[in-house]
C-alpha cells in the first residue's frame, strides 16, 4: 500500500518532472521537446487551413517564404523514431552486454506499461466523445491501427505509436541474432537501412497512383492525401529507416565510442557535421507541396525516397556530435541541452496522444469567431495561426501534465 500511495505522490512526480537525473541524455531531451513542438505547430496550422472556410491550404503553402518550415514539420515524428531508437538500442545493448542474452518478456511488459495506460486513457476520451471510426479503436487497442486505410483510422494520429510498437516487437530478436552471429553487427543494421531505402524507391515506382500524384495533390485532394498516407506514410516497412537511424547511432556510443569520438574529431567528421546541418535545413525549408515542383517527377521520386532517412541520419549525427566531445558540441549542447527543455521532454508522450483535441476545438472556436465577428477579431490568417497555436499548446501541456501526474508517473513508479 506505501508503494502504491508512493506511486501517486504529487511531490515525487513534480520532482521526476522538473529534475533531470545525471544519467539522462540531456540534448535528447530537447530534440524530442522541440520535434513534439513542431508536430503542434505543424497540426494547428495545417487544421486551420482545412476549417477555414475563405482559404486553401496549398495557396498558404505557395505564400511561405522563411515558413516553409511549417509545411515540413511533421518530420518532427521521426525525430521521436529516432530518438526512440537510440534509446531502446541503448537498453537492449546493456542486457546483452551482462547477460548474452535479451529478456524478451521483460522488455516487452515494461513498453506495455510505458506507453499503454496513458494511451487507452486517451481512447476512452476519444470512444466517450464518440469521435470519427470510433467502432474500429480496437485496431488501437492492438496498436494495428495504421493497418487499416488512413480514412477508417480512429484517432488517426497515433499511426507512429503503431509503428513503434510493430518495430520493437521485431527488433530485440534482430538485434539479438545480429549480435551473436555475426562478426561486425553494425554492419547488418546499415544494410537493414539500405533496405529501407530500397523498399521506399520499389514502392513508389511500382504503385502508379503514388508515382503519379504530385505534392501539390497531396494537399489539395484529400483522396489523395489519404492514398499516400496510408500506401507510403503509416506503414512500418515505409518509415523503419528513421527508426533505425536511431539503433546505428546508438551501436556507435555503445559499443565503438573511442572510434566515434575520433572520426567526430577529424576533419571528415567536421565535414560531415556541416552536411548533417545542411540536410537538416534543406529537408525543413524546401516547399516541396507547391505546385512549383509538380513536374519534377525523377526529383519527386528521389525525395520520396531518401529524404526522411537522409533528414533522420542527420539528426542522429548532430545527436552524437552533442553527446561526444566533439566540433562545436559545448554550443550545441548550450541549445538542446538546456534544462528548459526537459520538463517538456517528460510530457511530450501525453502532449502527442492529446494536442489534437485542444487544437480542433481552439481552431473551430476561432474560426467561428473570426467568421461572425470580423470586426471583432481582424487578424491576418498567419496571426490567427501563431495565436490559435499558443492557446492549443498551453492546454495541451495543461492536459498532458494531468496525465503525466495521475497516470503515466505513477505507472513508472510503479514498474521500478
Amino acid at each position: 500500500m506505501s508503494s502504491l500511495l508512493s506511486a501517486f505522490s504529487p511531490v515525487r512526480n513534480i520532482k521526476h518532472l522538473f529534475v533531470r537525473p545525471p544519467s539522462n541524455f540531456k540534448v535528447l531531451d530537447g530534440f524530442r521537446a522541440l520535434s513534439m513542438l513542431m508536430v503542434l505547430v505543424f497540426h494547428t496550422f495545417t487544421i486551420y487551413c482545412t476549417f477555414h472556410p475563405d482559404i486553401e491550404l496549398i495557396d498558404m503553402v505557395e505564400a511561405s517564404t522563411w515558413s516553409a518550415w511549417i509545411w515540413n514539420s511533421d518530420k518532427g515524428v521521426d525525430v521521436f523514431f529516432v530518438i526512440s531508437g537510440f534509446l531502446i538500442t541503448g537498453i537492449l545493448l546493456r542486457q546483452l552486454d551482462q547477460d548474452r542474452r535479451i529478456h524478451f518478456g521483460n522488455f516487452y511488459y515494461r513498453r506495455l506499461l510505458r506507453l499503454s495506460p496513458a494511451y487507452w486513457l486517451v481512447l476512452g476520451l476519444y470512444a466517450l466523445l464518440n469521435l470519427p471510426n470510433v467502432d474500429n479503436i480496437w485496431a488501437n487497442i492492438l496498436y494495428i491501427n495504421n493497418f487499416l486505410p488512413y480514412e477508417e483510422q480512429a484517432m488517426n494520429w497515433s499511426w507512429s505509436l503503431a509503428i513503434e510498437e510493430q518495430f520493437y516487437l521485431l527488433y530485440p530478436l534482430i538485434l539479438m541474432l545480429l549480435v551473436q552471429y555475426l562478426k561486425r553487427p553494425l554492419l547488418g543494421l546499415w544494410l537493414l537501412l539500405l533496405a529501407s531505402f530500397l523498399v521506399r524507391f520499389l514502392i513508389i515506382i511500382t504503385d502508379q497512383r503514388i508515382l503519379t500524384t504530385n505534392g501539390s495533390e497531396l494537399v489539395m485532394s484529400p483522396e489523395a492525401h489519404a492514398y499516400h498516407f496510408s500506401v507510403l506514410y503509416d506503414n512500418l516497412y515505409t518509415r523503419f529507416g528513421s527508426l533505425l537511424c536511431g539503433c546505428i547511432a546508438a551501436f556507435y556510443y555503445f559499443h565503438h565510442e573511442a572510434a566515434l569520438r575520433r572520426f567526430l574529431n577529424s576533419g571528415w567528421g567536421k565535414v560531415l557535421e556541416l552536411v548533417s546541418f545542411g540536410l537538416i535545413i534543406l529537408f525543413l525549408w524546401l516547399p516541396v507541396l507547391s505546385r512549383s515542383f509538380d513536374d519534377m517527377t525523377a526529383f519527386s521520386v528521389l525525395y520520396q525516397t531518401v529524404s526522411r532517412n537522409l533528414f533522420c541520419g542527420a539528426v542522429a549525427y548532430v545527436a552524437l556530435v552533442c553527446l561526444e566531445r566533439s566540433y562545436l558540441s559545448r554550443v550545441l549542447n548550450l541549445i538542446f541541452g538546456n534544462r528548459i527543455w526537459y520538463p517538456l521532454a517528460q510530457l511530450s508522450y501525453s502532449m502527442y496522444l492529446l494536442h489534437v483535441f485542444p487544437i480542433v476545438l481552439a481552431v473551430q472556436m476561432g474560426v467561428n469567431a473570426m467568421t461572425k465577428y470580423p470586426e471583432r477579431y481582424d487578424y491576418s490568417h498567419w496571426e490567427a495561426m501563431s495565436l490559435l497555436c499558443l492557446y492549443s499548446t498551453v492546454a495541451t501541456v495543461l492536459g498532458a501534465f494531468l496525465i503525466y501526474m495521475l497516470v503515466e508517473r505513477p505507472i513508472m513508479n510503479l514498474r521500478k
